[in-house]
């Protein structure tokens, strides 16, 4: 009896081991990639990606606007606001051409506790038609995709004695085009190496209104 209570106990203590172990990891990925959700769409996690980010020699991309999907026949410029949460970062332009690719950039400048904060970011990359957009109320298949990437330089500053922390990282913008022109999506910093890091930080954007143009030439 004493012996098959001891194994008992040895049998507890391993399980335990591996629950830690695997908590251990999951808050290791997550503070690798940001929150892990099961069901989260790709698009809020662009780093897993890239494969859509093309070539130049993938260009022109092909629009066929079939089942009703948003074509760019002409240059259109989406103008922005960002959010993150209910607080106001910055504003962001991006350009998508006839040809599929699109370019952007961003700027933002705000205060939080002692410490001030500024933002620069370019970024580029591409529509693509072949991705439908879908969550849980089914799919929209009118909504054109695009993804980009590129970098952020952010400057936070400490009002108190001024010493200043610069970072560069990676970049990440997504968004949906509806047929209006229309746009909303994602944009995500990728988080920095040093120790101060608390994962990627994420923002919401949509366009302004009757600030969304699409010009003819």
């Amino acid at each position: 009896m004493k012996r098959d209570k001891n194994r008992g106990f040895v049998l507890i203590a391993l399980l335990a081991a591996m629950l830690i172990i695997a908590m251990l990891y999951m808050a290791n990925m997550s503070s690798m990639f940001g929150p892990m959700h099961k069901n989260r769409p790709d698009e809020e996690r662009p780093w897993f990606e890239e494969k859509r980010l093309l070539g130049k020699e993938a260009f022109p991309i092909k629009q066929t606007g079939k089942r009703g999907k948003a074509v760019i026949n002409n240059e259109t410029i989406l103008k922005g606001s960002i959010q993150k949460e209910d607080e106001n970062r910055g504003d962001i332009e991006i350009v998508i051409e006839p040809n599929g690719t699109a370019t952007g950039h961003w700027q933002c400048a705000y205060e939080y506790t002692d410490s001030s904060y500024t933002i620069s970011a370019e970024f580029s990359g591409n529509i693509d038609p072949m991705k439908t957009y879908q969550n849980e109320t089914g799919k929209n298949y009118q909504l054109l995709y695009f993804i980009t990437k590129g970098t952020y330089q952010q400057i936070k500053t400490d009002k108190n004695t001024g010493k200043q922390w610069p970072i560069k990282q990676t970049i990440y913008v997504v968004g949906w085009i509806d047929k209006d022109y229309s746009a909303n999506g994602k944009l995500f910093l990728m988080a920095d190496n040093d120790e101060e890091s608390h994962g990627n930080a994420e923002y919401d954007w949509q366009t302004k209104q009757n600030l969304t143009s699409n010009i003819e030439h």
